[in-house]
């Protein structure tokens, strides 16, 4: 009874250790160290599957019940095992699955901190700036961004462009403006064009300036703690769960944006952080264009709350703009975005945007 005692009790621990590695190590060196351990549990059960259903004298039946739930377990076990190799990107980066995209897809990454090869300006630079958009979130290979594709496009051509890349998840506008004008300073890199990259969530660091917090992507209250517990560790269930889109991790963001667009006094610091750009690029004689993205599972609604009027202010200022909304409208939904957890835009719709840049550099 005491062996039992014992194997029963170092599987436990092991399990626990499982579930919590996750919460704090969800990629890199610690999901082998995981491996190893789901080994030593598949080891450690066998051997107490072992001391009470074989080499012990029990019924028939209770003996196939038991071999039953032992394959279950097994099962699971090597599931787990094989998810844990899984990668998938997420808009909020919310699951386990995207932490592995993350380690394993966001490259290269320059001395300078951006997804993108080391930047030179030994022919006529133009600087892509943005948000996670511009730096190609869930795109496997940076060759598949629109900033990338430009590049390519104008080689092809003969013009002789560097084409540098600083976009970042996360950025609001006046964030984009200040990385922009670091990194100029920082490199002596001037532009002599500017692609900016603009969606519905850069007006979100004024509205927090302003008092209109977002309260973060939390599962509903009444959600039961055990299955938060047991989606959080396993990239088994994580996986599973997040499959279909969950609506407590995007209506409450949207709601709060919708608040943050219909507030004057916000929406006009807004476009002062906007106007920034088009000082710069008029002070500097830099031909600017900017790429405004709607929410690309609702068109119709990213144009009423902040798309026709972001472009309109653009084109008052004599600043080219392109309409991805106006792009992308004859996509299906599932062909724009990069899966139905992901809502950036796909490598189709970026190679549309690209052929756009094109156009209007032309």
């Amino acid at each position: 009874m005491k062996k039992i005692f014992l194997k029963s009790l170092l599987i436990i621990i092991l399990l626990a250790v499982i579930f919590a590695l996750p919460l704090f190590y969800p990629s890199g060196i610690a999901i082998y160290f995981r491996l190893l351990l789901l080994f030593l549990i598949f080891i450690e059960s066998f051997k107490l599957f072992k001391i009470i259903f074989i080499d012990k004298k029990i019924s028939k039946s209770i003996s196939n019940l038991a071999t039953v739930l032992f394959s279950i377990f097994v099962i699971s076990l090597l599931l787990e095992a094989i998810f844990m190799f899984i990668p998938r990107s997420h808009s909020a980066d919310y699951t386990l699955a995207s932490r592995l995209w993350y380690a394993k897809y966001w490259k290269p990454i320059n001395s300078s901190g951006f997804r993108d090869k080391q930047p030179d300006n030994n022919n006529p630079v133009i600087l892509f700036v943005g948000d996670s958009f511009t730096a190609g979130h869930g795109l496997k290979s940076v060759d598949d961004r629109f900033s990338n594709i430009v590049g390519k496009g104008l080689n092809k051509k003969g013009r002789k462009y560097t084409v540098i890349n600083i976009g970042k998840p996360n950025l609001d506008s006046r964030s984009e403006y200040d990385v922009m004008r670091d990194f100029i300073y920082m490199t002596r890199i001037k532009p002599d064009k500017i692609i900016l990259q603009y969606c519905g969530n850069d007006i979100e660091g004024v509205a927090m300036n302003n008092g209109l917090i977002f309260d973060g992507f939390n599962p509903p209250p009444d959600m039961n703690k055990f299955l938060i517990l047991i989606g959080s560790g396993s990239y088994l269930f994580n996986y599973l769960y997040f499959l279909s889109p969950r609506e407590y991790l995007g209506m409450s963001y949207i709601t709060y944006l919708a608040k943050a667009y219909k507030d004057d006094n916000i929406l006009s610091k807004h476009k002062d952080d906007l106007k920034l750009f088009v000082d710069y690029s008029q002070t500097n004689s830099v031909q600017l264009i900017v790429v405004v993205f709607p929410f690309l599972t609702d068109l119709e609604m990213s144009d009423s709350m902040y798309l026709n009027d972001i472009v309109s202010f653009f084109n008052a200022n004599k600043i080219s703009v392109i309409n991805v909304s106006q792009l992308a409208k004859n996509i299906p939904v599932t062909e724009r975005i990069v899966n139905i957890n992901d809502t950036h835009a796909s490598k189709i719709l970026n190679n549309i945007i690209a052929q756009e840049i094109l156009k209007k550099l032309e």
